[in-house]
């Protein structure tokens, strides 16, 4: 009798790990477990693991991008599915209808509703036109204000 076929995509993996990490898990940490235990392909792993380490890198970037649309308190694996979506979408090169529909696949059942329409939402209104350094770089401000600081004393 064969085992019965894997349910994990990259996204989902992804997906798992980003709910793990804002509940204070460690990405270094988080994500190889689960990728251990996914029985994704290699090329498969390379993508989730990009897909989280740039999800959290650029947090701040995504957030700024998702915040005209989300009005209310989100679950965190909402939120993380948001996430996910809007770094494909804006930053990773991602085709829209490839991030869209995989990052609704992979999202909680009972929201793939608002993902569904927050993600389009935010693939229309692509390329952003971003406030500042800081937020389109995803770097705290304090950061860039050193950076800016020393460039300008150079």
């Amino acid at each position: 009798m064969s085992a019965p076929a894997s349910t994990a995509t990259s996204r989902r993996v992804a997906l798992d790990a980003l709910v793990r990490i804002e509940h204070g898990a460690y990405a270094n940490l988080a994500l190889p477990a689960l990728l251990a235990r996914s029985g994704l392909s290699r090329r498969d792993r390379a993508f989730a693991t990009e897909l989280v380490y740039g999800t959290t890198r650029m947090r701040r970037a995504c957030d700024w991008l998702l915040d005209p649309y989300v009005r209310r308190a989100l679950d965190d694996d909402v939120r993380a599915a948001l996430r996910l979506g809007t770094y494909q979408l804006a930053l990773a090169g991602t085709s829209p209808h490839a991030a869209v529909a995989a990052t609704v696949d992979a999202a909680p059942q009972r929201a793939r509703g608002l993902v569904n329409a927050v993600l389009r939402k935010v693939a229309s209104a692509l390329p952003p036109e971003w406030p500042d350094d800081a937020t389109e770089l995803s770097y705290p401000d304090w950061v860039v204000e050193r950076l800016v600081s020393a460039r300008a004393g150079a």
